[in-house]
């Protein structure tokens, strides 16, 4: 443990600044988890609308991604992350209050989850700056920590905030994003990328995605590891409710577990995939996703939910710190923003889909279909993963060197 403190203490500076700033507003995700009880309970939309409204949030979330990505890399990442911040606060605020129609919360929603997903393109992107190649996955393993200090703790408050007041619950929220904008405006300067040198070098962030078709499709298959995830939001809160019919406290500490097998696990599993091929790593991420999401389905219950996520955040660590690190040593630094946003962008088109495709499922055949799609989607991937290994052990892609821009 001395040698990762060591590791984390020599990391640039203005880094210390944007972890502070990630722990402060993820800290405050009270919504998020309890949107499903907030507006089908609160505001008296029927599931399926709610299903609707939060797949018009994975709309918002995906063209946040392409926006940050091209900000972090068109205007530098300091304004890109203020700017994610500034536009998730609108969008909060405004959710807040009774709207007059279901269409309007999905459009708040929308835009509260586009600075959500603006902000990790950029925050990504200056850690590939700041960096370089060999202490990179440190990097950004530290960033998932502290992402998930806070997603460990703000739910658990979150619930506690609820249950006396949903007004409460948004204040806290905005609060947490100021005081992360207040962290970044002071700890980090303006940082731009490598000028580019073209008109091709512009280009917009699909444009860009073409050119790297390799990463593209190492990252599309990711979704078959993320898809559970969203799943997993989606569902969790409704299963707690009404399934196992629990207090809706459990939704939180499903978050706290999830928070603190990251925060225990995530330096030992960095170091053990140092060197490693990422496909085969990311085979053994999906068959840890299939196998604890076969103890939920098996046992159908709130201990079932409860050990279960002990063993599919072990696949989630793993894909958490593959993905970022293969993407970033495989692209130049103009093109890292939007290279990045794509890691960002499976996840989006998941909270679109998955919301959707499970309410469906739910409603025409039960639970039980949705649990072993769950299952499946991971097995498969995988399966994708362990044939991409054996591929590229006969034939390893190549990487390309990045010298990283600096963070003064």
């Amino acid at each position: 443990m001395g040698a990762v403190l060591e590791g984390v203490r020599r990391l640039p500076r203005p880094l210390a600044f944007l972890y502070a700033g990630t722990i402060a507003t993820r800290l405050g995700t009270f919504v998020v988890p309890y949107l499903t009880i907030y507006l089908s309970v609160e505001r008296g939309l029927s599931l399926a609308a709610t299903g609707r409204i939060l797949a018009a949030g994975g709309v918002g979330l995906l063209l946040g991604n392409l926006a940050g990505g091209q900000l972090a890399d068109r205007v530098g990442r300091k304004a890109a992350l203020l700017a994610a911040l500034l536009v998730n606060v609108i969008g909060v605020g405004t959710l807040a209050v009774a709207l007059p129609w279901g269409g309007a919360y999905a459009v708040a929603l929308a835009v509260a989850l586009a600075g959500a997903g603006m902000w990790m393109p950029a925050a990504n992107a200056l850690i590939a700056d700041a960096t370089n190649e060999a202490e990179r996955g440190l990097a950004y393993t530290v960033h998932y920590v502290c992402i998930n200090i806070g997603m460990g703790l703000g739910p658990l408050l979150g619930g506690l905030l609820a249950a006396s007041s949903f007004h409460a619950v948004f204040v806290g929220d905005i609060a947490t994003s100021l005081v992360c904008a207040g962290l970044i405006a002071v700890g980090i300067s303006s940082v731009h990328p490598p000028a580019a040198r073209s008109d091709r070098d512009r280009a917009s962030t699909l444009r860009v995605w073409t050119r790297h078709p390799r990463i593209v499709a190492f990252c599309g298959v990711s979704v078959l590891l993320v898809a559970p995830l969203m799943g997993l939001e989606y569902a969790v809160p409704i299963l707690v409710a009404t399934t196992f019919d629990e207090a809706l406290v459990f939704v939180g500490v499903v978050y706290s577990i999830n928070a603190a097998c990251i925060l225990g696990l995530s330096f030992p599993i960095e170091r053990a995939l140092r060197g490693r091929n990422e496909a085969a790593m990311m085979a053994i991420a999906g068959a840890l996703w299939a196998g604890g999401l076969a103890i939920l389905a098996v046992g159908a219950s709130i201990g079932a939910l409860l050990s279960c996520t002990v063993v599919w955040t072990l696949g989630e660590i793993v894909a958490s710190i593959v993905v970022p690190t293969y993407v970033s040593r495989r692209v130049a630094a103009h093109h890292e923003g939007r290279m990045l946003a794509l890691q960002d962008a499976v996840r989006s088109g998941s909270a679109i889909v998955c919301p959707i495709a499970l309410g469906a499922i739910w409603d025409g055949v039960g639970v039980a279909a949705v649990l072993g799609v769950l299952v499946a989607l991971p097995a498969a991937g995988s399966l994708v993963y362990l044939v991409w290994w054996r591929a590229t052990a006969r034939a390893p892609d190549a990487t390309v060197p990045v010298v990283p821009a600096g963070v003064s």
